[in-house]
């Protein structure tokens, strides 16, 4: 049946605005607990987001793309080679070097 309908003769009068009323409350309240919602993963997303003192504290130099270095050597001897990228960032190579040769590119 709709809300719009004839009056039901066992129905009050003020049945309509009641369920006008309490129909758009539902509403309202649905949309504010979406809202409520979405702000409480806003916050969860920024709360994980690093903070700017961070990436300055932990910002490395950039190098110049295709530059290579050797890390720090194992118990063997061995260390690992790593390559600059384009974005300046230096990313590991799978390749090794004996860090006793004078093979091994400049450490970093």
């Amino acid at each position: 049946m709709d809300r719009e309908g004839p009056a039901c003769p066992l129905r009050p009068p003020y049945a309509r605005i009641f369920v006008a009323l309490f129909g758009g409350l539902t509403r309202i309240l649905n949309m504010i607990k979406k809202i409520a919602i979405a702000a409480a993963i806003a916050a969860v997303a920024v709360s994980f987001a690093p903070t700017a003192s961070f990436a300055k504290m932990h910002k490395m130099k950039p190098c110049t793309m295709g530059t290579m270095a050797s890390g720090k050597a194992n118990s063997m001897g061995w260390s690992p080679v790593m390559m600059c990228g384009m974005d300046g960032k230096m990313y590991p190579t799978l390749m090794m070097c004996y860090g006793a040769s004078s093979l091994c590119p400049p450490s970093m």
